[in-house]
C-alpha cells in the first residue's frame, strides 16, 4: 500500500510540476491558494499549508476538483515560529524552479531574496500581520499526509506533531463547493 502510494505521489509531483504549482511567481493566482484559506477557516487555525504536489489542474468553480487526494483527513500540527521558517526555507529550497514541495500559505506572508543561497533566502515572515515569533508555537492546518512529515518536510516535523484530527473532515468536504478568489501574494520575492 505504502509503494502504491509512493507512486502516486511522484506521479502527483510531476504533472505538478508541469503545471508549475510549485513557484512564487504563481502562488498568488492559483486555486491552491485560496483552498489553504479554506482549510485554515475550517480548523480555526493561525495558519495552513498545501503542498503544490498535492494539487492537480481543477475548476476554479469547485476547489475540491483541484485535490491529487480528495479524502485525505485535514489535520492541526503544532510548530514552533522556527519550525514554521525551517519549512518555508526547505519550500524555496529548489527556487527558480518549480517543485512538489513548495507551500502554498494561509495566514503567513513571506518576504524572501531571489539572490541569496538555498537555506537563507527568507528576509522576513509575518504571521497573520505581527512579525513570526520563532519561539512561539503556531497551529497550522494541512492535509495529513504533510502532517505526517510528506514531502521531505519529516526533517522538520512528524506525526507526533498532529494535535488534532478534523473529525469527520477530508479535503474534498472542507472545499466542494468552494470557488477560487484571487488574493494578493503571499510570496514576495526581492532582488
Amino acid at each position: 500500500m505504502r509503494l502504491r502510494n509512493s507512486l502516486a505521489l511522484l506521479v502527483s509531483l510531476s504533472a505538478s510540476l508541469a503545471l508549475a504549482q510549485g513557484s512564487p511567481e504563481t502562488a498568488a493566482h492559483l486555486p491552491s491558494q485560496a483552498a489553504a484559506d479554506a482549510l485554515r477557516s475550517a480548523a480555526g487555525t493561525d495558519a495552513a499549508f498545501i503542498a503544490a504536489g498535492l494539487v492537480k489542474e481543477g475548476s476554479k468553480d469547485d476547489l475540491a476538483t483541484i485535490l491529487q487526494y480528495p479524502t485525505d483527513e485535514v489535520v492541526v500540527v503544532s510548530l514552533t515560529g522556527a519550525q514554521v521558517k525551517q519549512a518555508l526555507e526547505r519550500s524555496l529550497s529548489f527556487y527558480p524552479q518549480p517543485n512538489g514541495s513548495f507551500l502554498q500559505l494561509s495566514g503567513f506572508e513571506v518576504v524572501f531574496s531571489k539572490s541569496a543561497a538555498s537555506n537563507s533566502r527568507i528576509v522576513s515572515i509575518t504571521a497573520n500581520g505581527a512579525r513570526l515569533d520563532e519561539s512561539k508555537t503556531y497551529t497550522v492546518a494541512m492535509p495529513a499526509n504533510l502532517g505526517r512529515g510528506g514531502l521531505g518536510y519529516f526533517r522538520i516535523w512528524d506525526k507526533s506533531k498532529i494535535t488534532k484530527t478534523l473529525t469527520g473532515a477530508t479535503l474534498e468536504s472542507v472545499l466542494k463547493g468552494k470557488k477560487y478568489v484571487e488574493t494578493s501574494p503571499r510570496w514576495v520575492a526581492q532582488p
